[in-house]
């Protein structure tokens, strides 16, 4: 672990800490609205860094620990957020239900609640309209409520179950073999912060059920699975997209356990819980606000709610029938039943995106990512409340919080659109190794690149060097340390390709002359390839064997494209399944951007995944001409692109440029 990583990853955690801190500030109290949405954005850029600074080198458990700490250390700044008028309620309702009322019986301003008034119930919203909470989380509030009536009980509550939700997401990133730092996507999102330690939604409740009752599934526990989705939907409703899924692939035959939560919960206020629907109805069915997809289609039908509620109906459902047919996974089942709902959903508030949130720790993508930042606009409408009018977000903001996540999701689904929304591939399990490394006169680095690839545990069946013409002693030490050596024409994606070809292994791993990599590489590879079927390939990672701050913004930028964008670069120690490969025509046979265009292919077949490092690479190509080297790539990584999408083969022209300046 370099030092100056360290000295970055603090600073990130103090911006952190600092924008949340500002909510405790006289000036917070005096400018509610601009602090908010200053403190939001210093937060997302603080919280940025952290996840790229991520300290290396330590062990699973010490990253769990690093992670739960650092993310109580940033909620108890973030408390200072003032709450939600949603947490009025919950405490009012809570109270209700504590002396053996039901809040369900009528809407809050009813008379028959007269003496139950107070000043939570004063600041209450919609106190016209039955609740919408279902009976067991009615008994919650009742239950925190109990403890201390307070809107700082629920703070402190909801942060310790917020937690709860970290651990799960740390254990079910281990479980699947991916890079436990991804678990910041939510931890140290400004969104997650706001809307749970901030603003005390309880949606985090439904979230830990949701996440305990996949980490079930992923363990063939059924039963608590079935009874884990039980709870989530007797917490919120919007848990019940999962049902017919879970029915479809999650052992049916447990399914009855859904009723279990729901009538121990429901027996306290079964005279009065249809009212609920009437509620959820006037909430829902006839309401419209902020929905990216309903509110387009209910201004083209000129305001009427009922019809558009009705088309974005039939949209999600047959979205749900693609994911029941074509996701084995219910992991990624799931991060898409409930990402579209959210898409479709007639009402959206910036906490609902909450919901998706650890799914991206899973399922790292630009798109949603894009939307936790432009979600903070939503806090505009705190100006209108500021100059004594009602609560309002203002048209525009929609526009600012939606636009931007569309364009790139638009982008994103470029590659399901490839693949005709056909169903996952589910590849094999793999069971051997090659490592294939490219040459061209690498006399004084591949013996240490060679020496590496030979103490992989386990062990690489074959180590394959493929040498575009080399006339110093690079092939001579090649076979000297046992390796393979194939002979092609100069060029990496053609000596690539070449070793490819000749290769027996189930899984490849190309890399270069001057990078060495640690010895449990394969074994990180092997894993994530086993327990993600629909995982193609990736990248390893890389870091430079020195240390400073122009090679530390390289190293983030690699990962950041890697993790979010699936492009990976060839030095960062690209994988795949050899099959999957030559399915679609092979390794690309091209004498430079070889290994963008492997990365787009991979993208159009399957999943790609960045692990959390494990290769060492030399900085001698960044050791002089800095800025002009990061420009070169730039420009060439463009024209490359762009001529891709025109169909046209511009490789050699930018091998003659990339190797005439270097």
């Amino acid at each position: 672990m370099s030092s100056i990583r360290s000295v970055c990853f603090v600073c990130s955690l103090i911006v952190v800490f600092f924008a949340a801190a500002l909510h405790w500030t006289h000036w917070a109290a005096m400018n509610r609205a601009s602090v908010t949405l200053l403190s939001y954005g210093i937060m997302f850029i603080g919280f940025i860094g952290t996840w790229l600074c991520f300290p290396d080198g330590l062990s699973t458990s010490r990253k769990f620990g690093l992670i739960i700490l650092i993310s109580l250390i940033v909620r108890m700044p973030t408390m200072g957020v003032p709450v939600s008028d949603d947490v009025y309620r919950y405490l009012w309702e809570g109270k209700i239900t504590a002396i053996g009322e039901s809040p369900y019986r009528f809407p809050a301003d009813h008379a028959y609640y007269d003496s139950h008034r107070d000043a939570y119930w004063e600041h209450m919203n919609h106190k016209d309209k039955f609740t919408v909470y279902p009976p067991l989380a009615e008994l919650v509030f009742a239950a925190v409520g109990g403890i201390a009536y307070t809107p700082w009980m629920f703070k402190l509550v909801f942060v310790i179950v917020d937690l709860c939700v970290i651990s799960v997401l740390i254990v079910l990133l281990k479980q699947y073999g991916m890079d436990v730092r991804n678990a910041i996507f939510y931890a140290l999102n400004p969104l997650t912060l706001f809307a749970i330690a901030g603003e005390a939604h309880f949606d985090v409740l439904m979230i830990l059920a949701i996440m305990l009752s996949l980490l079930n599934v992923e363990k063939r526990a059924y039963s608590w699975a079935w009874l884990w989705l039980s709870i989530a939907i007797q917490i919120k409703i919007v848990a019940i997209v999962l049902v017919p899924y879970y029915l479809w692939h999650c052992n049916w035959r447990y399914g009855w356990l859904l009723l279990v939560p729901l009538m121990l919960s429901s027996l306290v206020f079964l005279d009065t819980l249809p009212n609920m629907l009437q509620g959820l109805w006037a909430f829902g069915g006839m309401n419209a606000f902020n929905g990216p997809v309903h509110g387009v289609i209910n201004y083209m039908l000129h305001g009427q709610v009922i019809w558009a509620t009705g088309i974005v109906t039939v949209l999600y459902g047959l979205v749900a029938l693609w994911t029941i047919r074509a996701v084995k996974n219910p992991l990624k089942a799931a991060y898409l039943l409930i990402s579209a709902l959210v898409f479709f959903l007639p009402v959206v508030h910036y906490w609902y995106i909450l919901w998706i949130l650890p799914f991206i720790a899973l399922y790292p993508g630009l798109s949603w990512l894009v939307l936790s930042l432009t979600s903070g606009v939503y806090f505009t409408s705190l100006y209108s409340v500021e100059q004594g009018g009602t609560w309002h977000l203002p048209t525009w903001s929609m526009w600012v919080m939606w636009l931007p996540f569309l364009l790139v999701l638009v982008y994103e689904l470029r590659f399901v659109a490839a693949r005709r929304f056909r169903p996952d591939t589910p590849w094999p399990k793999p069971e051997t190794l090659s490592v294939l490394v490219p040459t061209l006169n690498e006399q004084d680095q591949i013996r240490n690149c060679l020496l590496a690839a030979k103490s992989l545990l386990p062990r690489a069946e074959e180590i394959i060097v493929c040498d575009g013409g080399s006339t110093d002693q690079t092939v001579a030490i090649a076979k000297q340390l046992g390796a393979r050596v194939v002979a092609t024409k100069p060029g990496r994606g053609t000596q690539i390709r070449k070793g490819v070809e000749v290769s027996h292994s189930d899984v490849a791993l190309v890399v270069h002359a001057d990078c060495v990599c640690d010895g449990d590489v394969s074994q990180k590879i092997m894993n994530v390839l086993a327990r993600n079927p629909d995982v193609v390939g990736g990248a390893v990672g890389q870091r430079f064997a020195t240390s400073n701050m122009r090679l530390l913004i390289i190293e983030m930028l690699n990962d950041a494209r890697a993790t979010l964008g699936g492009a990976s670069f060839g030095d960062q120690g690209q994988f795949f399944r050899t099959a999957a490969i030559k399915k679609i025509g092979g390794y690309p046979d091209y004498p430079l951007m070889e290994d963008v265009e492997l990365s787009l292919r991979m993208q159009k077949i399957g999943r790609t995944v960045l692990l959390d490092s494990g290769i060492c690479n030399s900085a001698r190509q960044w050791q002089q001409g800095f800025i002009k080297r990061i420009w070169l790539i730039i420009k060439l990584v463009t024209v490359f692109r762009l001529n891709r999408m025109l169909r046209r083969d511009v490789t050699q022209k930018l091998y003659a440029i990339y190797y005439g300046r270097k």
